[in-house]
Formats: structure tokens, sequence, C-alpha cells
């Protein structure tokens, strides 16, 4: 509005009250002062209108929710009780469709599994898109917050590097690392050390395998605790923490550009300058990652590593003629399958160093909580593994371990790694079991309430790792 307001409003002042005129000095026309005062006025009039519309959305949509701050949303109460456990509460005092605000940005949060199904399979392509985030990047944002074209060619590209067979040649390199992780373990329980820190334990091996089997590094994380690598890493963890993914009382930057989102070219500028001035640990990493993609293409596409970076490279090629085919589809395919260039590499590798960093150590360490507090199921769990040939663990044989399955899957729903972030952004209206999802509208799959609904789950709280076969067995029976 005050593109149009203010052009009229200088010429208007320049007719009635020029300072100069034939010679002689005038005094500003008062009427100036006055009609300024009632365009700022009708603005701020307009503005407030607006917001307190844009704050109104789900009470319109008879979605309830959290009462929103007209100025910050809920973004008070978020920072306040973090995030997560605000999310929790919501849950549980709203049931499985509510909306809240992060600052400015609706956010409608489903654990509907019947909606869900909808939103994430059925009719995922008018979903496509995933909830902006406020510090991404502007280019080369790694898989987990890409959208449409660009998320499809990554994760076309990608795809090849988790097949069963890539996942063999792994397996060497995953027992080794893990025989490691027991001795270490072993001599410290030899030596009698009072307290065993197990997530720093499994941190330090999934950094070893990661490093190995994506990137081809040969990290000491197991080894060194001084590590250069594994105090990067963990560094990175912080400045995430505090500026990443979820919002807490300590992420300042990130609260701050949620709840003003233009802020973000700011933040930027700060970042660059810490950058500049080489405090930022993501930096040290990045060049890292360069050095060994300099050394790949060196080496060409024919050596024998066929590891993640390799594949991103040096992609295979899919592409493949038909009689019919347009040079439009053609060139659509050409696309998709098109090598990524060394940003994108760069960035779909800090993506699966610092997530899978992260994630694989935070389920092994809930699963070896989990299995200190049920002695019965570790005793269970050890039998069925003693019972492999020489008892050894191979691809082969971990196939066939299906309590293991069910210990795994059962730890995995009590506490389901980065729920937070799967999201998605609806590209046209829908309507879901009568309440309306408007287009534009951001989406939060609430895994974790899913998880914990006391509808779908007998004592949803309870470690009970063969619910799920029970489950299974009730479905097959009808």
């Amino acid at each position: 509005m005050s593109r149009i307001v203010f052009p009229v409003f200088q010429r208007f002042v320049q007719s009635q009250s020029p300072l100069v005129s034939q010679g002689r000095r005038q005094q500003p026309c008062l009427l100036s002062v006055d009609f300024l005062n009632g365009i700022t006025g009708c603005e701020c009039k307009v503005r407030l209108r607006h917001l307190k519309r844009h704050f109104s959305i789900f009470e319109r949509l008879n979605i309830p929710g959290p009462k929103p701050s007209i100025l910050v949303g809920n973004l008070r109460e978020i920072m306040k009780k973090g995030q997560f456990h605000a999310t929790v509460e919501w849950s549980q005092k709203y049931g499985r469709v509510f909306g809240f605000f992060e600052g400015y940005t609706p956010v409608l949060s489903i654990s509907d599994p019947d909606i869900l199904s909808q939103i994430l399979g059925k009719d995922a392509s008018n979903f496509m898109s995933r909830k902006p985030f406020p510090l991404a990047p502007r280019k080369s944002l790694g898989l987990f917050l890409e959208n449409g074209h660009q998320w499809r060619r990554s994760r076309s590209l990608l795809t090849p590097a988790f097949s069963s067979g890539k996942l063999k040649q792994m397996m060497n390199i995953m027992t080794t690392s893990a025989d490691m992780l027991v001795e270490n373990l072993s001599s410290r329980c030899r030596g009698r050390e009072g307290t065993v820190d197990m997530y720093s334990a499994f941190q330090s091996l999934s950094l070893d395998v990661i490093g190995r089997c994506a990137f081809g590094l040969q990290t000491r994380a197991q080894t060194d605790p001084n590590d250069e690598f594994l105090i990067t890493i963990n560094s990175c963890q912080k400045v995430l923490d505090n500026t990443g993914m979820s919002i807490h009382e300590g992420s300042v930057s990130f609260s701050t550009t949620v709840a003003v989102p233009f802020l973000s070219t700011f933040i930027f500028a700060l970042k660059n300058m810490v950058v500049f001035f080489g405090m930022n640990p993501v930096v040290w990493l990045r060049l890292r990652l360069r050095e060994v993609i300099r050394i790949r293409k060196e080496m060409g596409p024919n050596n024998r590593i066929t590891d993640l970076v390799q594949l991103m490279l040096f992609p295979p090629t899919h592409r493949s003629h038909v009689e019919g085919t347009g040079d439009e589809d053609a060139s659509h395919e050409d696309k998709l399958h098109a090598k990524m260039t060394e940003r994108e590499v760069v960035a779909q590798s800090l993506t699966f160093l610092l997530a899978g960093y992260e994630t694989t150590s935070a389920v092994l360490a809930l699963l070896s909580h989990l299995l200190a507090h049920n002695p019965h199921v570790q005793a269970r769990l050890l039998q069925e593994i003693d019972s492999l040939p020489n008892k050894e663990v191979t691809y082969q044989t971990v196939q066939k371990m299906e309590y293991f399955d069910m210990v795994f899957d059962e730890a995995c729903r009590l506490f389901p790694t980065a729920s937070l972030i799967v999201t998605r952004k609806a590209d046209k209206a829908r309507e879901f079991k009568g309440f309306t999802i408007p287009a534009g509208m951001n989406i939060h799959a609430n895994i974790w309430a899913l998880h914990h609904d006391p509808e779908f789950w007998n004592h949803p709280e309870d470690f009970d790792p063969e619910r799920l076969s029970r489950f299974l067995s009730s479905l097959t029976a009808k």
C-alpha cells in the first residue's frame, strides 16, 4: 500500500507547499502533516485487519488449537516449552488435528492415520512441497528440504546407493566398526570405569560407519575422543541445536526468523561474517568434502569405489529410448538423471552426514536404554543371536532375525527420530473428514502422537516388542 500512497503524497506536498516559489520563501502547508497522519493511521488499520484475519484462519476453518498472539502466533509458548513438548501437549488437548502458528507461519498438525495416508500416499502429488525452513540456504537444500522436481531428481540419483547389492558391500565396513565398538566397551568394562556414556560411544560408531561407507573417509572417531572430525561434527550439532530444525529457548536466530521472516536475510549476512572469520564448523566440513570430491574426480568414474559420493558424481545411466518417446520426454529424463553439481554434492553429503550421524546414534542409544531396563527382552534377543550359524551376524542372517526386527520397530515406535521435520505443503485445497486444508497450508505429520495414540496401541508407553507381530497376526486371521 505504501508503494502507491507515498509517491502520491509526495506529489501532493510538493504542489501544496513548495519551499521556494517565485523567489519567495513560504511555510509548508500544515495539511500535509494531517494527511500523512491519516494515511499512516489507515495503513496501520489495514495491516491490523490483515493480521487478525491471518491469525484467525484455523478458527474460520473450525480447526481447534492454541490461541495465537497477533504478533508472534504461538512462538512464545513454543520457546518456553520447546517445540516437541508443546506439540505433545497440544496433541493431548486438541486431538489428532489441530492448528498452531510458528510465528507468522500457520501449521496444521495431523496424526489421523487415514488423513496421513492420503497426504503421504494416495494424494502425495498434491503435497510434494515441504514446509519452508527459514534458515535453509537459498540453493542446494539437501534431500530433506527439497521440493518437487528437485527432490525427485535427488532421490533418483541417491537411491542406487542403498540397493541390497551396495549394502552387502558395506557390510564388512559396518562389521569392522562394530567389532571396534565392542572391543572399546569391553576394555572400559575391564578397567571398571564407573559410567559408560553409550550415546557418545554410538556417536563415534555412527560417524565411523557413515564416513567410511558414504564418503570413503577414514576417521579415528572410535579410538581418539579428540579426533578433529568428531569434534567438528559435534560442534555442527550444537549449531543446529541453537539455530536448527526445532524451536526452543536457546534457538534465538531461528525463533527470530520464524517470528519475522524477512530477517532471514540479515541472519544469512551474519552467518557469512562468521564464515569469514573462520568460526563456523560447517565450513570446515564443507572444505573436507570438497577435497574428497576433487580426489574422486581425478580418479574418474571407472574406479571400484561405489559409495554415495561416487554415485552422485558419476550416476549410472538410466535413460532408455523406446519407440514413440518424444524429445520433450527425453529432455525431462536427461534433467532428472543429470549428474549433480559440486554444490549439490556437498549439500547432499552434509545432509546425510549430519542427519545420519544424529538419528542413528540416538536410536542406538535409546535401544540400549530399553534393553537395559527390560532384561527379559535382552536375554531373548541374545538367544536369537546365539542361534545364528557360528553366531555370526551377516547381511543374510540379519534378514532372518525376526525378534530383532520386533525390538527395533518397537524402539522406533516409542521414540520416532526427527518427528518434527516430517512436513508437507498443500498445492491445492483438499477436504478430509469434514474439514478443509486450503492451498498453501503447511502440514506437520505428527508421528509422535500417532505412535502414542491409545486407540491404536494398548498401553502405548510400554515397551512391548511383540505388539506389532500380534497385530499382523490378527489381520491375517481375519
